[in-house]
This record gives C-alpha cells, sequence and structure tokens, in this order.
C-alpha cells in the first residue's frame, strides 16, 4: 500500500494556500477545492497542519445529552446505518453517524478494526469538525452543506491523512444539516477514483434516511410520493409533497424542493395542481379507489410523466377540516381501549410507558380477548407508527411454512419457491412493530431461529449468505402458559425471557367492569357495519349479555351481536335476537334441580370441588382450572353459577 510523503503534503498545502502550484498532481477543480479548504482551516480555524491534533471528546453524559436532541433521526436511520456497514465492512470500513457538530453518536465497525480505528480517533464522543480537525470528511461536509469524499492527504492535518473518509449531510426541511452520515477506512487503496462506489453507497444512504425522516416529520398530513417508476419501488431521488385538506403544499423532500424552487421562491403556499395536472381530490378519490395501483401524473412545469402514490394522514391534529372522516383515527389508540375497567387502564398506562423503550412485550389472555388490538394500538402510539405493523399467527400457518414466512428466501432456495424470492415478516416489519400471536404454538426448532434473529437483530432468509440487518419492536402474545410450557420442555426458556421483557395480562371480557359499555359500543359498530340504523337492547337481553361467560371473549361478543343485529327486525333487540346458546343460557341450568341440573347434593359437590382448587391454586382461576383439568371457560362459568365468586373466608 502507498504511504502518503508527509514533506510533500506539508509543502502542497503551502503552496496551494499562498497561491502556487502544488507539488502533487492535482487537476484544477479539485487543486480549487483543496486550496478553498485548506485556506479555511488556516485562516478561519488557525490550525498547524504539522501539529498533530489532540482529539476533542465528549463526555459519556455530553454524548447522551447530543443523541436525545435527534432522538427520532437516530432512530430512523439505525437500520440504513447497519445496512450500509454490511455492505462496505468487507473493504474494511467503518461507518459513523455525527450530529450537526460532527459530534460522533453512532459508529460501526467491524471486529479487529475496532482497537486500530480508536487509535485514529474515530470513536463516540470524537468531534470531527473543520474547527478542529481541519479538513476532513465530516466537517467538510459540514462546512460546504454537501456529499464529500476526503482522500488520505486531501485531510489537513497529518494525523488524519491515513483515512479516506466518504460523508454526506442529512438535511431537515427546512434545509439546515441535522446529521452526518459517513464511511471512513484507515488502510484503503491510493487511488481516489478507488472510493466512488463506497461514496455513491454513503450518498444513497443519507438521502435514504433524509425522506424517511421528512416522512415522519410530514406524517400529519396528506403525503404524495411521485416516482418515474410505476411499480412503487422508490428510490432516494424521488419526490415527496405534503399537503394539507385544502390542498396546498406544507412540506416537501429536498429533491422536490430543489426541483420547485427553480420555478417558485417558496414551496410553501403552492397548490398541489399548480404542481401537477391533479387535485388534491383527484389524488385521494384515486388513492380510494385503486389503493394498491400509482396514479399517472404529469409536472405542470415541464410535461413529465411521474407515477403518484397518496398516504393518508396517520394523526390528526386539528379537527375536522384537516382531512376526511374516512381517513381519521383516533388521537389516542391506547386511550380508545380503556373504558372503565381498571385492569385495562392499568394495562393502557403501563403500554403507555413501555411503547417507545425498546422493551420486548408479551400480551398474555384468552382468545379473543383482543391481543393483536392492543398489540396495534401500542404500535401507534410510538414513534414507529409510521413504519409497518406486521402481524403473523404462528397457530395458523403450517409448520412447513412458518420458517420461509417469517424469514423469508431467496430465489431457488427450494422447490416452489417464487421466482424472486420473498421477504419475511421479520425484514417486512424492520423499522417498525412484529407482532408474533399465538408464539406458543411456534415449533421448537423455529424457536432457536427467532431466539439467535432477536440476540443479534439480524436475519439470513433461506438459500442466502449475508445477514439481513433489523430494527424491531417485537410484541408477542399467547393464551397459552408460556412459564408451564418452559417447565414442560414445549417452550424454550431462553426465548422465554427474551419476549417476557414486560408481560401485560388482558381480562377477559366477564372479569370487566365496563362490560356493559362495551357491549353498547360494539352494538354501535356492528349495526353500523350491516347498514342498520340505531338500534338497542331490552334490559333482558342486555342482563343476559352482562352475565353470559363468554368463552370467547370480544371477539365472540362482536359476532353474536352482529347475529342479533341481522336478524331483530325491531329497533330494541330482545333476548330472542341473540344467537341461541346464549339466549338459552338465560333460562339457565339452574332452578329446582341444582346448579348442574341434578341434585342439590351434586351443586354441593362441585361447589366445594372448585372451591378446594382454588384455595390449592392460591386464587388464581386458571391454575385451579388446570388442577381438576376443566377448561377455564367452564370453571368460570361453573363458578358463576354456583355463586362461587370469590375464596371462601
Amino acid at each position: 500500500m502507498e504511504e502518503v510523503d508527509v514533506h510533500q503534503h506539508l509543502a502542497d498545502i503551502s503552496n496551494l494556500v499562498n497561491g502556487r502550484p502544488p507539488v502533487s498532481a492535482v487537476d484544477g477543480e479539485r487543486a480549487d477545492w483543496l486550496k478553498r479548504c485548506w485556506v479555511r482551516s488556516v485562516q478561519t480555524h488557525k490550525l498547524d497542519p504539522a501539529r498533530a491534533s489532540r482529539r476533542h471528546v465528549h463526555t459519556a453524559a455530553e454524548v447522551r445529552d447530543a443523541a436525545a436532541r435527534i432522538d427520532v433521526l437516530r432512530h430512523i436511520a439505525q437500520p440504513h446505518v447497519a445496512e450500509l456497514h454490511r455492505r462496505v465492512r468487507v473493504a474494511n470500513y467503518c461507518v459513523v453517524m455525527t450530529d450537526a457538530d460532527g459530534l460522533t453518536l453512532d459508529l460501526q465497525v467491524h471486529g479487529e478494526f475496532d482497537a486500530i480505528l480508536k487509535g485514529a480517533g474515530v470513536r463516540v464522543g470524537t468531534v470531527w469538525s473543520e474547527a478542529h480537525e481541519g479538513t476532513c470528511g465530516i466537517g467538510t461536509a459540514i462546512a460546504e452543506a454537501r456529499p464529500t469524499l476526503v482522500h488520505k492527504a486531501e485531510h489537513f492535518r497529518v494525523n488524519n491523512i491515513g483515512l479516506s473518509c466518504s460523508a454526506a449531510p442529512i438535511f431537515d426541511l427546512e434545509d439546515r444539516v441535522v446529521a452526518v452520515l459517513d464511511a471512513s477506512a484507515l488502510y484503503s487503496p491510493h487511488r481516489r477514483d478507488s472510493h466512488a462506489i463506497v461514496y455513491g453507497m454513503v450518498v444513497e444512504s443519507a438521502l435514504a434516511i433524509e425522506n424517511a425522516y421528512a416522512t415522519q416529520r410530514l406524517r400529519d398530513h396528506w403525503r404524495v410520493h411521485l416516482s418515474r417508476r410505476a411499480d412503487h419501488r422508490s428510490t432516494p431521488r424521488d419526490w415527496l409533497l405534503a399537503f394539507d385538506a385544502a390542498g396546498m403544499v406544507v412540506g416537501a423532500n429536498r429533491a422536490a424542493r430543489k426541483a420547485l424552487a427553480a420555478r417558485h421562491p417558496s414551496h410553501r403556499g403552492l397548490r398541489i395542481d399548480e404542481v401537477l395536472d391533479a387535485t388534491a381530490d383527484d389524488l385521494v378519490a384515486a388513492a380510494r379507489a385503486h389503493p394498491s395501483l400509482a396514479c399517472p401524473v404529469r409536472l405542470l412545469a415541464s410535461g413529465e410523466r411521474l407515477y403518484a402514490v397518496l398516504e393518508s394522514p396517520q394523526r390528526i391534529r386539528a379537527a375536522a377540516k384537516d382531512a376526511p372522516a374516512e381517513s381519521r383515527q383516533p388521537a389516542d389508540a391506547l386511550a380508545g381501549l380503556a373504558s372503565g375497567d381498571p385492569r385495562t387502564a392499568a394495562n393502557v398506562a403501563l403500554a403507555r410507558k413501555l411503547a417507545d423503550k425498546s422493551i420486548p412485550i408479551l400480551l398474555r389472555g384468552e382468545t379473543g380477548t383482543g391481543k393483536e388490538v392492543f398489540a396495534r394500538a401500542i404500535h401507534e402510539c410510538s414513534a414507529r407508527r409510521d413504519q409497518p405493523f406486521v402481524a403473523m399467527n404462528c397457530a395458523a400457518i403450517p409448520e412447513t411454512l412458518i420458517e420461509s414466512e417469517l424469514f423469508g428466501y431467496r430465489e431457488g432456495a427450494f422447490t416452489g419457491a417464487r421466482a424472486q424470492g420473498a421477504r419475511g415478516k421479520l425484514v417486512q416489519a424492520s423499522g417498525g412493530t412484529l407482532f408474533l400471536d399465538e408464539i406458543g404454538d411456534m415449533p421448537l426448532a423455529m424457536q432457536s431461529r427467532l431466539l439467535r434473529v432477536l440476540a443479534e437483530r439480524e436475519v439470513v432468509p433461506l438459500g442466502a449468505e449475508m445477514p439481513v440487518a433489523l430494527d424491531l419492536h417485537v410484541i408477542c402474545a399467547s393464551h397459552r402458559d408460556l412459564r408451564a410450557m418452559v417447565d414442560a420442555g414445549l417452550f424454550r426458556e431462553d426465548l422465554y425471557y427474551r419476549v417476557n421483557g414486560a408481560a401485560i395480562e388482558l381480562p377477559p371480557l366477564r372479569e370487566r367492569a365496563d362490560i356493559g359499555t362495551l357491549i353498547r359500543r360494539i352494538l354501535a359498530e356492528e349495526a353500523r357495519a350491516i347498514g342498520r340504523g340505531e338500534v338497542e337492547l331490552t334490559s333482558q337481553a342486555m342482563q343476559q349479555l352482562r352475565q353470559y361467560a363468554w368463552p370467547g371473549n370480544i371477539r365472540q361478543l362482536r359476532h353474536a351481536l352482529r347475529y342479533a343485529c341481522a336478524v331483530g327486525d325491531e329497533p330494541r333487540l330482545t333476548l330472542e335476537s341473540l344467537p341461541a346458546e346464549i339466549a338459552a343460557a338465560a333460562a339457565g341450568t339452574t332452578g329446582a334441580n341444582g346448579a348442574n341440573g341434578g341434585t342439590d347434593d351434586d351443586a354441593n359437590a362441585t361447589r366445594r370441588r372448585l372451591a378446594e382448587a382454588l384455595m390449592l391454586a392460591g386464587g388464581r382461576v386458571d391454575a385451579a382450572a388446570a388442577r381438576i383439568g376443566m377448561p377455564r371457560s367452564t370453571f368460570y362459568r361453573k363458578m358463576r353459577a354456583l355463586g362461587l365468586s370469590q375464596l371462601p373466608r
């Protein structure tokens, strides 16, 4: 590897700064750029190139404070940084992300080079600004607000001339630099053009991060993505325009801002139909009519044909005028789950605290208690709400297909595989939330692979060689007792602790204090769903629904109420409108012959049996039911029928 001549380097700086030609062979355009950079280092920052820099390193507390100021951006950037490092690490590059002052916040480096790069000053906490280091990749990208390749002797200080650095600034919606992405190598080919490919990767990754950040910042508005491709496969060079309910442009990504600036002093204040040959209403109508298709449009300024994909607002800040009614979502999805039940309210409060803490959550509860609805609400109330929510029911997929569904595969990985391969659920959910329902039904072999993926935060699809980096919030759910399954050897203990960072127990419907409120709310929803007007329940029907054991919980309640709305002819739904098994329970199986349709002695014996099981199980109904081999729903029903609502004193 050719070494840089230090004396020649110092002579080049002296000559260029003082208006003389450099000793090295430097072409005119690059010589002009180097002169501009080196003059700043000497005259503005008063630095001496021959003097080794004393690295300016911040404390851990200062780094945490700086990182917190751009926490949302760092979270968005994480998968892009990991993917860039995966692609360049084979050439011994590290990947760095700094704030707008050049303070290193994130560093990804391949094993053995960690100590070597630290010796060169590449570490978390180091400041790479021109004020401290003179001309360098990160500092010069900030100073000139554009992507920069600073190769070896183009660095100002002599102790940096072994580095080759490709850096690209990341801008906010106001064209301010908010961060810098950089890939640096200490041992690299001497030819400058050998770094062109890595430089291009850095620029494209920075643009992808910037666009994702713009999308997040504009999430409360209608967003139209404009591409030259009709297949939805976007590129970092595509346009993003955001508009409000009146069709006025309220924000744009840098590609769109730059293009619009040629004809308009500011993109803000434009109507969307002053940019495209379509109004805001046209775009919304097309998206509703064909949500899976890109809408062809033309730029009014040039007539160029583009393809538009519209995304609706994720959160509505103002009142009804901010978006069409069909697109509105609750401002707080979690708050909508609590309607007067103390246990549910406590669950909501806990979930709110956990939503953005990267803690895996395990939702426990009987079938039909709304575990997926709860998981979606957590996602909607997190910083990941604009990223995918991907659900997979481990019990609904054949064992032979779980691996390919979860991990994905490359083309030709197995007989019958799609020609283009498939992205698994893990990759689909990267950046967002992965919901694994009924994880207790996952085969042991798959549990082992999943554990490794969750531990390493990367997945190798079937038939592939290189891993794909992942950024996931994992929420799992099960109606099974996973702890008991661990004890029985049916569920891996290490996976149990990996997914059970925090456990939330969803109460069954029969135990909820707000069951009346739920019945009325769901009745109204189901009536609307089948086109009925306002309906209500007679007091007898309501009483029966409140007392029923609901083994299928909220899911069963919803089906029962839709059935009642469908078969009941009158505005007031009676007991006879309810499904037969629910209506029949109203007559009760109790009476002169006791709670079980037998003798009083039979009822007393059953009562003693249930009470004894409860005492031995410490009052836990699920454990008591398991102890005597009775389904938990049946146990609850018998408790209610026998008046055994709590442990006898």
